[in-house]
């Protein structure tokens, strides 16, 4: 098994360090123009510094070297100036626990350990020193370094590790019991994600594209009169054309968040799994445990229609929608099995409101089922026609950083500062795209090659 710093990473900092040194070259030039001032001239050098400083920072990350290998033999590890080999009888314990990221808001994410054995100095850089349990330790790196499945890395090094392997982590912990052993550690009954394989990808490339149907429209009818309104409104006034560009920038993210999103989280459930522990039922999303009690009195069965951007799919809510209930592309139930499961709970409730719940859900259960059948298919095949419609983006993003960047050049000669402001912003934003671009392109040749792999 090996690992590496995705090339998408290194050449994204190469993109945003070539960016900043020619804004920083830029900044540069101005000192030498003919009648700056000097309060003028001191801030394009602070900002020229501070430009460099971020470009030396970037291209350090993208040069830097990222290469961890583990075997049978032991662990080989290339990360920066740092070079060791390990071999298995030096190492005491392989940890994947939570640690703190300083910075904007507590941010935690999962990061690898390696614990030595009494006697054993890893000799690790100073960054990369850490203790574990009282023991010194090497961090080796956080999961979200390098591209890696993070489920499938951890059943990986389990078959490598064996006890030496100790995961903290509860959304990762779980990878490891089987579904019995799950069951006995909550208590509970497992509620799979739904739907399930093949189905579930046809799903979440349905609500994919609604969303591009969302989007159309909200370019359509927010950014482009947003746009316009900004360079009409600048042509009588710059004082005016900024006040339109601020309050519309405002107006298109709010739009953006109240209809594009609208069907972010029932993608975001069919790829959630549930287990039910006692009177809760808990989730897993990421780095965060949900626990709902099925015994408060707030439990709701939404028929399908009764929120938007859920589809065909009757919904189990808090009032908040928690579970779907049936697909929302097809409107086809969950199994008989589950939908009891989840009503035996709810009918022990000492609230009326649940067991109202559960008598709606055990109509559900003897329902007969409404919508296509499930469809055999290769989950591999959809998850790659899945990306190639997520690749599609590429272009409708392109149209929108295009017109900023036209309406930009547009009030260039007819404003002072307004036109190349807005060309200013559409700098980054380009910058943005094009590592979305390559993100998407590389995650769409990643889905064609494993197709290609499992064929042959």
């Amino acid at each position: 098994m090996n690992l590496r710093r995705p090339v998408s990473s290194r050449v994204l900092a190469a993109v945003l360090a070539a960016s900043m040194a020619g804004f920083a070259g830029y900044l540069v030039s101005l000192q030498f123009t003919v009648g700056g001032s000097v309060s003028g001239r001191l801030f394009t050098g602070a900002m020229s510094l501070v430009g460099l400083l971020m470009v030396v920072g970037l291209l350090s990350y993208a040069v830097q070297r990222f290469q961890v290998g583990v075997d049978r033999d032991g662990w080989r590890v290339r990360i920066g100036r740092y070079r060791r080999d390990l071999r298995w009888a030096e190492i005491s314990a392989v940890v994947i626990e939570n640690r703190e990221i300083q910075g904007r808001g507590r941010r935690m994410v999962a990061a690898l350990y390696l614990v030595p054995e009494a006697g054993v100095s890893l000799d690790a850089p100073g960054d990369m020193r850490a203790t574990v349990d009282g023991r010194p330790a090497v961090r080796l790196f956080d999961l979200i370094d390098p591209k890696i499945e993070e489920q499938q890395f951890v059943r990986d090094l389990a078959s490598l590790a064996g006890d030496r392997l100790e995961v903290r982590v509860p959304r990762l912990s779980v990878v490891l019991l089987s579904e019995t052993l799950r069951e006995r550690l909550y208590g509970g009954r497992a509620l799979p994600a739904f739907p399930p394989g093949a189905e579930g990808v046809r799903t979440q490339r349905w609500l994919n594209r609604r969303r591009l149907l969302l989007f159309a429209g909200w370019y359509l009818f927010a950014v482009l009169p947003v746009l316009l309104l900004t360079a009409v409104a600048a042509g009588w006034h710059e004082l005016l054309g900024a006040a339109a560009a601020v309050l519309g920038l405002l107006a298109v993210v709010a739009a953006y968040a109240a209809f594009v999103t609208m069907f972010s989280r029932a993608a975001d459930l069919v790829d959630t799994a549930s287990m039910l522990s006692g009177t809760e039922m808990v989730q897993v999303i990421g780095d965060r445990t949900h626990r709902y009690d099925l015994h408060g009195g707030t439990v709701v069965v939404l028929p399908p229609g009764a929120k938007r951007g859920y589809g065909k799919a009757s919904l189990l809510g808090f009032p908040h929608v928690v579970l779907l209930l049936g697909d929302p592309r097809t409107g086809r139930l969950r199994g008989h099995d589950d939908l009891l499961a989840l009503s035996a709970v709810l009918r022990e409730s000492p609230h009326e409101a649940d067991r109202v719940a559960a008598r709606d859900i055990d109509s559900l259960a003897v329902r007969p089922q409404v919508g296509d059948p499930m469809e055999p298919g290769d989950a591999g095949n959809a998850r790659l026609w899945m990306a190639l419609t997520k690749a599609g983006r590429i272009l409708a993003w392109a149209v929108v950083v295009g017109s900023v960047m036209l309406t930009g050049g547009w009030m260039l000669e007819s404003t002072r500062y307004l036109g190349g402001a807005v060309l200013f912003m559409s700098v980054p934003l380009a910058t943005l795209w094009a590592a979305y671009a390559l993100y998407r392109t590389l995650a769409l040749l990643g889905a064609a090659w494993q197709v290609v792999r499992r064929n042959h």
